[in-house]
């Protein structure tokens, strides 16, 4: 009855239960896990299996390329049956390949493959991993083909991203085994791409959740095309990043028709619609880093990743556009950059535009897109904007609408929000209006 008074017992780690113990690591970042499995033996029997989980190599922070990919592959080959199981993740970033060479006094970066045979020997073995990531895809495919064969044949990718791309990467998606949800895209690196040339993603019809092609938005031109005789449709995709020319927005529409989320990314080109563009109903987010001026679909939030108001006047163009942009999105939340140069009205219009808007998160810069401003000039918008905002609605005379507003001078809007935004719009109908300085 006195067991409470007793002080209490000290604990060691591993003395608890396995289930524990494994959940424990589980939570742990591969990093610190391999701090633990370097403490002793039975540690180490814990820890591996979650450093070995999720692996990334060619940080050019830590200058770990060729050499450190070679060790790896090699370590995992040396006990297969104990280690490759453990491997979910594999992500080979920019130094993967990179030796550093010290030329006339200067640093240069060479491409060096050397591993990519000890690397096709470990991913003919990698039937548990889910996750590859490859920055010099079609460089090291072509360098040795062994290596988009053993990635082809991997029968558990769930998420499939490489990012410099040709005809052999395009062979190698064409190839795979398994169907992934995500694939991921980046430059083209092959010379001219063949007219007429049919993307791979015919077989993932059913499987892909997620596309992302930053700056190949061409490879969607043949699956899309008006002239193909059979037109892929992707029914589950939710999420589209894209960027490079682009088809035309209601092409894009009829190919993911259920579509919630689109992000046309840094520099891009849009087919011109030639007549009535029949697209989504709604999307839940739209982020775009140049005005678009005739987007067919209201966006509950609308991400603009360009400045407003940094071209002195009221009738720039660029400010013209996006307006048009904000009146066809309609967005219930916000998130842009604002000059002090913009002037009053071009805010009023704004707000004439946006009739759903009741979030907005705004950055305030200077008229060269410093974040740096003056705090009285800061202050001053913190003041007024939210009164701008708070006005009444057209058509509400005797209503007035509390809307939240963030404002910071300290940096740009966030990126690519989270899914879970959309639903959070809808729990909060209204929220006091509020404003914060980062400067």
């Amino acid at each position: 009855m006195f067991d409470h008074l007793l002080p209490h017992r000290r604990l060691e780690l591993l003395s608890l239960n396995r289930d524990v113990l494994k959940t424990i690591t589980d939570c742990c970042a591969p990093a610190d896990a391999l701090q633990l499995a370097m403490t002793c033996h039975d540690a180490y029997d814990l820890a591996m299996p979650r450093v070995l989980a999720d692996v990334a190599i060619g940080d050019p922070l830590q200058d770990d390329g060729p050499d450190r990919l070679e060790k790896f592959c090699r370590f995992m080959l040396a006990d297969p049956r104990r280690r490759i199981r453990h491997l979910r993740a594999l992500r080979l970033l920019e130094g993967a390949f990179a030796r550093i060479r010290i030329v006339r006094g200067r640093e240069r970066l060479d491409a060096d493959f050397s591993s990519a045979d000890v690397l096709a020997k470990l991913l003919h073995q990698a039937d548990n991993l889910r996750v590859i990531h490859i920055r010099d895809a079609e460089p090291l495919f072509q360098f040795n083909p062994a290596v988009y064969e053993a990635l082809a044949q991997l029968p558990s990718l769930k998420e499939l991203s490489l990012y410099y791309i040709g005809n052999s990467t395009l062979k190698a998606i064409s190839l795979l085994r398994s169907t992934p949800a995500i694939i991921e895209n980046g430059l083209w690196k092959d010379g001219p791409r063949p007219q007429g040339d049919i993307t791979p993603f015919g077989p993932f019809v059913d499987s892909m959740r997620h596309l992302k092609l930053w700056e190949c938005g061409c490879m969607l031109e043949s699956i899309i095309d008006e002239n193909v005789a059979k037109r892929h449709v992707y029914p589950n995709v939710h999420t589209l990043q894209i960027g490079g020319r682009i088809a035309k927005v209601s092409e894009l529409a009829h190919a993911f028709p259920n579509l919630r989320r689109l992000t046309f990314y840094l520099e891009f080109s849009l087919k011109q619609e030639t007549g009535p563009a029949v697209c989504w109903p709604e999307l839940d987010y739209l982020e775009t880093s140049a005005p678009i001026p005739a987007f067919p679909s209201p966006a509950r939030r609308l991400q603009l990743q360009y400045p407003i108001g940094t071209t002195p006047g009221s009738h720039n163009s660029s400010d013209l556009k996006t307006l048009q942009l904000m009146e066809r999105a309609n967005p219930v939340a916000l998130s842009c950059t604002v000059s002090d140069a913009v002037p009053l009205t071009m805010l009023e219009r704004m707000k004439g535009a946006m009739p759903s808007l009741r979030y907005l998160e705004l950055v305030y810069t200077d008229a060269s897109g410093r974040s740096g401003v003056r705090w009285a000039t800061f202050r001053d918008w913190v003041v007024r904007l939210p009164r701008l905002l708070g006005r009444c609605q057209p058509g509400s005379p005797h209503r007035t609408t509390r809307r939240n507003v963030t404002l910071t001078s300290s940096g740009p809007p966030r990126s690519s929000a989270s899914a879970s935004d959309a639903p959070a719009l809808r729990s909060r109908p209204r929220v006091p209006t509020r404003g914060r300085s980062g400067s």
